[in-house]
């Protein structure tokens, strides 16, 4: 991953915005960019989008939605937040938590109405940490319907995907300013695009271990149970620009992944009476707090201008 400076003959091709990543993070911002009346075009390294996203429940915790009020359910973006900061035994940054806390509930009753994603609630189950039912979910409770859903959604809205390109570099001008990107494909040839404007949506680093060791040396021993393609380079973009790294220490642990087949038994399995074993077949101990031993979900992060 690197930055290279922009060539005097410029871009063959360019787009107003340019998204890299099609996750749900991705995809959402290209929806509410054309919503702005923005052309965008999204950069996805697979053949399809599925990503990290496409591995989890797909579930979405938000306060203060629709369903929750019709189920009596009574929350809020500062129960929520609050629900945050123990989690995060008060160390997360309280801006992102309170702009998170009040904006999820927004987010899906926005994907609900405008694109008809079929949200529902899970009545049936409390996630830990939770002190209110909250977890919001599409009819099959699967991330890899959740990004179908926007895939199609963005589809819809004239987003131009572009799949199978690989962002390998950046093109930044003598102020430092974005103006394009360089793209790998599967076949080997390369290509590059400009832009005006530039999201990183891939700010995952789980899958680099230099990465991993670097930031949250007491998991530099965890297997990795995430998509392969994140490898920080958000991250790495950001350092060569000049951006100050922040809260790089967030991890997900689980000690519920089935090794070495990579199949995740879920919360609710053990919680609701299930029981897991070794390779030995003895039971194991479940807990709620990360060790080294546990497997290594998703990493996460943050970066602002050191400017």
């Amino acid at each position: 991953m690197s930055v290279k400076p922009v060539s005097a003959g410029g871009f063959a091709a360019s787009a107003p915005l340019v998204i890299v990543g099609a996750g749900a993070a991705g995809l959402c911002a290209a929806l509410a960019a054309r919503e702005a009346g923005a052309e965008v075009a999204v950069l996805e390294r697979d053949a399809v989008p599925r990503g990290s996203t496409a591995l989890s429940a797909g579930l979405i915790p938000a306060a203060g939605t629709r369903w929750q009020l019709a189920l009596g359910i009574r929350d809020s973006a500062a129960l929520f937040a609050a629900d945050l900061e123990r989690k995060a035994h008060g160390k997360a940054d309280r801006t992102i938590v309170d702009l998170v806390a009040r904006q999820a509930g927004p987010t899906v009753e926005w994907l609900a109405g405008r694109y008809h994603l079929a949200f529902s609630l899970v009545q049936d189950f409390d996630y830990p940490g939770h002190s209110a039912r909250r977890m919001h979910g599409l009819p099959s409770r699967s991330g890899l319907e959740l990004i179908d859903r926007l895939r199609q959604a963005a589809e819809q809205a004239q987003v131009h995907l572009i799949v199978n390109a690989t962002v390998t570099a950046l093109f930044a001008d003598t102020g430092g300013a974005i103006r394009g990107v360089e793209i790998a494909r599967p076949d080997g040839a390369g290509d590059s695009l400009g832009c005006e404007a530039l999201i990183l949506a891939c700010s995952g680093y789980g899958g680099a271990a230099d990465l991993v060791a670097r930031h949250i040396p007491e998991m530099r021993d965890a297997s990795y149970f995430g998509h392969p393609g994140n490898r920080g380079d958000a991250v790495l973009w950001g350092e060569a620009l000049g951006a100050e790294l922040l809260h790089m220490s967030g991890y997900q642990g689980h000690g519920s992944v089935a090794h070495p087949h990579g199949v995740f038994i879920t919360w609710a399995v053990i919680m609701e009476g299930g029981f897991q074993v070794d390779a030995s077949g003895n039971a194991m101990r479940i807990t709620t707090r990360p060790t080294c031993s546990l497997i290594l979900f998703s990493v996460s992060c943050c970066a602002r201008s050191a400017a």
